[in-house]
This record gives structure tokens, C-alpha cells and sequence, in this order.
């Protein structure tokens, strides 16, 4: 049991005890919510709990540090996989994009190539996991678009595939995985319970945090497993949803407050972040306050020379995109600093990229990035959403970027590969870490860097959308020390908006 309870934190625990109804909490950064959920399902009555958890890791976590054996802390995906079990019996899990390939060589003729089956996997996976009630071809190419997974010119050109006919196939392959398999992916343990209504009601409380980063999918089967008469909890907090381009909700918690006609109570008070970095995060989030006890804390300006002479080990460099990054990473380890970029994965798929095109050098490489980039545009500026069309123009020039930073660095190919393998690492050494804002969620750092040129709306506080969550995600970082560093530029094609 707490010691001292917030007046915040004792309505919450009041609400496990004995509250009627739902419940949505809003809480803000480093206000203590995973001490106030666990605290709280520990005081619940129920004697059936479920906790569902954003990740595996949490999940974990999370039940290493739960009392009661009333409580189950799950990922919404391992919750999913116990419905098929109990609907198909036994069933294999593939871990290799096995199961995906052969649902698109199912619904292909047999001369489709290899790399149009792998695009179609990718498509129609998605689309299981985050749309399983959309599965018509007008929404797929809508979803090909927002998660950029369009055929290539040459894949137009050379095979005749075109983003209807993989829309169609798509279709085709969602509705063939409904059928009974033996072997289930990851997207199935979403997309079988929820379509084949094969949800069962096995909690008499279910606790959902980080709501804000769960697909309406992962919501819908998360609910659909509370008891009839049980209660449901919905914890998040909406400034922190900077995960659309994944397909979270990011409106859950005021959509689900209004379906389950719950009440609402907050989580306002930071004990992570100093009084003067909660100045800066009150401007995007009125309702954000620091302890009475907080330090006072620095924020602070310096140039991109002076951080390098002040960045430390376990210190955060933070920006929006990686091409900055990259940068500021090569100029440290130039000094003579440990430092490492944040994402492994995103420099195998930057790899991926150049490999596609075979560029004995290094001229050949940018010539090739430079076409790519004027095409990617090109297509990006058709797209009537707006935003959609922004977010995309806004990856193809950072993966420009990277890629034209780290060769001015190399002379060869092979220079290229071993310096983009250096970069992009999640090994957690005692080093710098750079990291854009994305990566960053969840983690805190006595000192945090913010490479103010590469955010936007940095002034437009009272406009409520992604680009402020993000500045405020940046910003809570920090439990000491915030710096905002110029020097540093993100540029990205600009749309006109009519």
C-alpha cells in the first residue's frame, strides 16, 4: 500500500474498491500511473483481473511485480492467441512470415514474383491486425497508402501489378485466413477472435493502459473480454498519442469514455519531471503540474557544438526524424564520445532499400536515392489526404537523408554498410543515445537534448494534434535537465494545401 497517496491517486483507489460503472483515467507523463494501476487492481474485489499491456516486455514486468494471483497481466495479442486456442484447438504459431507468404501464393497466379508476394504478405497482414471489419479493396488501397505499401515503378513496369489489382488480392487473401489453419501469425491473434466472434467474456475487471497506443481492434477484443456486469478501465493519456501512422486510436479514451459511459478521473501531478520543464509542458498540456516537492531544474539553449562538449553517457538526443541524428551521432563518435542511434530495425530497413537496387558505388547509390525520393514525392503529393501525404513525404526525405549523411562519411559500399551497421543499434550500452522522440516514449533520462529545429509547431500551443503530443512526449523526458539545440534542421518537402 502507498504511503501517501495523491488526493488524485485515493479517488482511483476508491473506484478499484468499491466504484460502479467504468472508469477512464487520464494520466499524464510521469505521473505514477503503473504504480496507481497496480496498486489499484490489488485493492479491486474481482476474482478474475485481466491487465493488458502495450507490449510483451510490460507485460512482463507488469506480472513480476502483481501480489494477487487474481491478476493476469496480458498483451492484447497473447490474450487473442488464448481465444483461437480455445476455438481451434491446438494450433502453431509462425514467427517467419511464413503463414503471410502463403496466404498471397494462395490468391496469385504461379509466375507471380517473389518480391509482389512479399509486398501482398505485408498488405494483407496489416490489415488483419488493425481493419479486420475493412477488408474491401477501396479500404485496403486507402491502408496501402497511409503505411506505404505501394508498388514500386519498376514492380508496375516489370510484373504489371498495380495498387488495385494488390488491393483485390489483398481481399482475397483476408478472407481465406479466416478459414481454419493449423498455423496462425501474429495479425491473426487480432484478426480470428474479433471476426469470428470467438471473444470470450473470461474477466470480471479488465485494466487497459496505454490505451492511447492500442488499435480500435486490440480495444474491441480487450472489452469483449470483460464479463456481463464486470467493470472496464481505460487508462492513457490522449497528449501521448504520436502512434497514428502505426494505426493506434488515438481518440480512444473520450470514444470509449462515451460507449461505456464511463466516468473520468486524472492522473495531473508529474514526479518524473522538474518545475521548470513542466512550464514548458504545461504550454501544450494545461492540466500538467509538477510536485510540490519537485526540483526546481535548467532548461536551457546551447549551439550543436556546445552539446557535443556537454552530452554524457545515458544522456537523450532527441529528435522528430533520424537524419538529424545520424548527424549529431557521427559528430560524437568523431570526438571520441560512445554513441548510438536508437533502432536497430530502421537501419536493416534502410539496407534493405539500397540493396533492392544493387549500387556498385557510392555515386550510383545517390543517384538511385535521389530518383527514388523525386518519385516517392511525386506520389505522395497525389494522395487527397493531407496528412497522410505529409507523413509520407516526411519519411522518403529522412531516409534521403540519412543515407546522403552517412556517405559523405565512407568512400565505398562496403564503408557504407559496416558505418549504417555502427549507427542503429538497441544494445543499451553506456553510451549517448539518439533517438527520435517515437523511440523514446516510455523511457526517461536525467538529461534530455531536443534538436529544436526538427519539430514543428513548436509555437502553435493551443492547436491540439500529433505534432504538439510529440513536442510534449519530448519534453517529458527529462527529469533534470532539458536543452533545446539549434543548429539542426529538418527539411522536408513542403504540400500546398488548398
Amino acid at each position: 500500500m502507498l504511503k501517501n497517496p495523491s488526493p488524485e491517486q485515493k479517488k482511483i483507489f476508491q473506484w478499484f474498491k468499491q466504484g460502479q460503472g467504468n472508469l477512464v483515467v487520464r494520466a499524464r507523463a510521469g505521473t505514477g500511473k503503473t504504480t496507481t494501476i497496480l496498486e489499484g487492481v490489488e485493492l479491486a474485489p474481482e476474482p478474475r483481473i485481466l491487465l493488458a499491456a502495450f507490449n510483451k516486455s510490460i507485460a512482463v514486468e507488469l506480472q513480476s511485480r502483481i501480489k494477487s494471483e487474481r491478476v493476469q497481466a496480458k498483451t492484447l495479442h497473447g490474450l487473442g492467441y488464448a481465444f483461437v486456442r480455445r476455438m481451434w484447438g491446438a494450433v502453431s504459431l509462425d514467427t517467419d512470415g511464413q503463414r503471410a507468404l502463403d496466404l498471397a501464393r494462395a490468391v496469385c497466379e504461379p509466375k507471380t514474383s517473389h518480391r509482389v508476394l512479399q509486398l501482398l504478405a505485408k498488405i494483407h497482414s496489416k490489415v488483419r491486425e488493425i481493419q479486420p471489419h475493412e477488408s474491401k479493396s477501396d479500404d485496403i488501397m486507402e491502408l496501402m497508402t497511409k503505411f506505404d505499401l505501394l508498388p514500386d515503378d519498376d514492380m508496375e513496369f516489370d510484373d504489371g501489378v498495380t495498387d488495385r489489382w494488390l488491393a483485390n488480392r489483398a481481399s482475397k487473401a483476408v478472407a481465406l485466413a479466416k478459414k481454419r489453419s493449423p498455423m496462425i501469425d501474429f495479425a491473426d491473434m487480432i484478426f480470428l477472435p474479433v471476426v469470428h466472434r470467438a471473444v470470450q467474456p473470461w474477466f470480471d475487471l479488465v485494466v487497459v493502459d496505454e490505451a492511447q497506443d492500442m488499435t480500435s481492434a486490440q480495444l474491441e477484443l480487450a472489452i469483449g473480454s470483460c464479463k456481463k456486469g464486470g467493470r472496464i478501465a481505460i487508462v492513457g493519456d490522449d497528449r501521448q498519442a504520436i502512434y497514428g501512422f502505426r494505426g493506434a486510436d488515438s481518440g480512444s479514451l473520450d470514444r470509449l469514455k462515451k460507449i461505456l459511459r464511463a466516468k473520468e478521473l486524472g492522473l495531473t501531478t508529474t514526479y518524473r519531471c522538474p518545475k521548470r520543464v513542466v512550464e514548458i509542458a504545461s504550454q501544450y498540456v494545461d492540466d500538467f503540474r509538477a510536485a510540490p516537492s519537485a526540483p526546481e531544474g535548467i532548461v536551457e539553449s546551447c549551439s550543436d557544438d556546445r552539446m557535443v562538449s556537454l552530452v554524457a553517457p545515458k544522456d537523450f538526443i532527441l529528435s522528430r526524424t533520424n537524419a538529424p541524428l545520424v548527424k549529431v551521432c557521427m559528430a560524437l563518435l568523431q570526438s571520441g564520445r560512445r554513441a548510438y542511434v536508437k533502432g536497430r530495425d530502421i537501419g536493416k530497413g534502410i539496407m534493405t532499400l539500397v540493396d533492392r537496387q544493387g549500387a556498385r558505388d557510392l555515386e550510383e547509390l545517390e543517384k538511385f536515392l535521389r530518383s527514388w525520393h523525386a518519385r516517392e514525392s511525386e506520389k505522395a503529393m497525389k494522395i487527397l489526404d493531407d496528412k497522410v501525404a505529409q507523413e509520407r513525404l516526411d519519411f522518403v526525405s529522412d531516409q534521403l537523408g540519412v543515407c546522403l549523411t552517412i556517405a559523405e562519411d565512407v568512400d565505398t559500399m562496403e564503408g557504407f554498410r559496416a558505418k549504417l551497421e555502427n549507427l542503429f543499434r538497441d544494445d543499451g550500452s553506456d553510451a549517448v543515445v539518439c533517438s527520435t522522440v517515437h523511440r523514446a516514449k516510455g523511457l526517461e533520462s536525467a538529461n534530455v537534448f531536443l534538436l529544436e529545429g526538427t519539430f514543428r509547431g513548436l509555437d502553435d500551443t493551443e492547436k491540439r494534434g500529433e505534432e504538439q503530443n510529440i513536442v510534449y512526449v519530448a519534453v517529458t523526458r527529462s527529469k533534470q535537465r532539458l536543452w533545446w539545440v539549434s543548429g539542426f534542421e529538418t527539411k522536408s518537402v513542403k504540400r500546398e494545401v488548398s
